[in-house]
C-alpha cells in the first residue's frame, strides 16, 4: 500500500518525497511541529491544532506558507488520498532550505511537509496495564510552549525511562513536575485536579487543554500549580494526556505504586467525557472549518 506524503504543495508517495540536504530543519531543527490523531477519517481539535502551530511558528519568527483554513483543505485532501480512518496526521514546518549559516537566510521558501499513519485505537477508560513513570532531571531549554522539532532532551529521557523498564520519562525542574517527556501529567489529590501550569517547561497541550474544559463541565475543582517530586507518588491518581494516547492512567511512579495500582475514578470519569467530546465532533458529515489566521 502506498503511503502518500504532501510536501509543499504536491501529494507524492513517501518514497519519493526529497528534502534538500541543507534544510534548515535537519541542520539546526529550526521548526516546529503537530500531531493530529484521527477518528473514522476525521481530524479530532484540528482548529486548536492549526492554531498552536501558527504560534509555534510565529514564536520563532516563520511565517507558514498557508493559512489555517487552507492547510486545513489540504489536509482533508490528503486523508482521503491516504484512506486511513484511525491514526494520525503529523505535519511539520521548517524555515527551508538555505546555505548554512546561524543568521536567518534574507529570502527563504518554508518547507511544509505532513503525512498519515495509522493507529490501533485507544483503549476504554481505564483498561489496559497503567504506564510506568520514571522521574528524570529536566535538561530542556525554557522555552517549552513552542512545539519545537528539537527533541533530542525528550529523546534521551524517554530511552532512559524504557531502558530502566518504565514506559514514559517524568521532568523534575528544582524540585517540582514540569511534564513528560511526549506528554503533559495529572495528579488527583483530595479529589482536586493538579496540573503545572503552561510555560517555560510545560507545552500547552490540546488535549490538556481539553480536559481542563471537561473538568470544569464535570464540577471537578482544578488547581494549576506545580506539583512537589515528593508529594506526585502519593497522589490518589496520576494520569498522562496526549493526542495520541488521550488519557493514560499511571500505574506506578519509579518503584511506588499509584492508587493501589488500579485506574481511579477521576480519571475514568475524565476519559469518558473525553471519548464523548470526541465522538461528537468527529461524527459531524460536513467538512470541518478552522479559525482562519494568516
Amino acid at each position: 500500500m502506498t503511503e502518500w506524503i504532501w510536501l509543499n504543495g504536491e501529494i507524492l508517495p513517501m518514497s519519493e518525497a526529497r528534502v534538500g540536504i541543507e534544510d534548515r530543519g535537519f541542520q539546526f531543527a529550526d521548526g516546529v511541529y503537530e500531531v493530529i490523531r484521527l477518528y473514522g477519517g476525521r481530524p479530532f481539535a484540528l482548529d486548536e491544532h492549526l492554531q498552536r502551530l501558527w504560534k509555534s511558528a510565529v514564536d520563532i519568527q516563520l511565517t507558514p506558507p498557508l493559512t489555517t483554513n487552507a492547510l486545513a483543505v489540504e489536509i482533508f485532501g490528503l486523508i482521503a488520498k491516504a484512506g486511513i480512518s484511525e491514526g494520525m496526521v503529523y505535519l511539520q514546518l521548517t524555515r527551508g532550505v538555505a546555505a548554512r549559516n546561524h543568521l536567518f537566510p534574507d529570502v527563504v521558501e518554508p518547507t511544509l511537509l505532513f503525512y498519515v499513519r495509522p493507529l490501533p485505537p485507544v483503549g476504554a477508560p481505564g483498561s489496559g496495564e497503567g504506564v510506568k513513570l520514571l522521574a528524570v532531571p529536566d535538561e530542556r531549554w525554557k522555552r517549552c510552549w513552542i512545539k519545537s522539532i528539537a527533541l533530542l532532551p525528550n529523546v534521551l529521557a524517554k530511552n532512559a525511562a524504557v531502558a530502566a523498564g518504565a514506559d514514559e520519562a517524568v521532568f523534575i525542574d528544582c524540585g517540582n513536575v514540569t511534564e513528560c517527556s511526549a506528554s503533559n501529567l495529572f495528579a488527583v489529590i483530595n479529589g482536586k485536579l493538579i496540573t503545572h501550569p503552561i510555560g517555560t517547561k510545560v507545552l500547552p497541550g490540546i488535549t490538556r487543554m481539553i480536559l481542563l474544559e471537561i473538568a470544569g463541565e464535570l464540577g471537578i475543582e482544578v488547581d494549576e500549580r506545580a506539583l512537589g517530586e515528593e508529594e506526585a507518588p502519593r497522589a490518589e491518581e496520576l494520569f498522562i494526556t496526549s493526542t495520541t494516547r488521550e488519557i493514560g492512567w499511571v500505574s506506578c511512579w519509579n518503584d511506588i505504586y499509584i492508587g493501589r495500582g488500579r485506574c481511579g475514578p477521576t480519571t475514568i470519569a475524565l476519559h469518558k467525557a473525553l471519548k464523548q467530546r470526541i465522538a461528537s465532533e468527529t461524527r459531524a458529515e460536513a467538512p470541518m472549518m478552522v479559525s482562519a489566521v494568516g
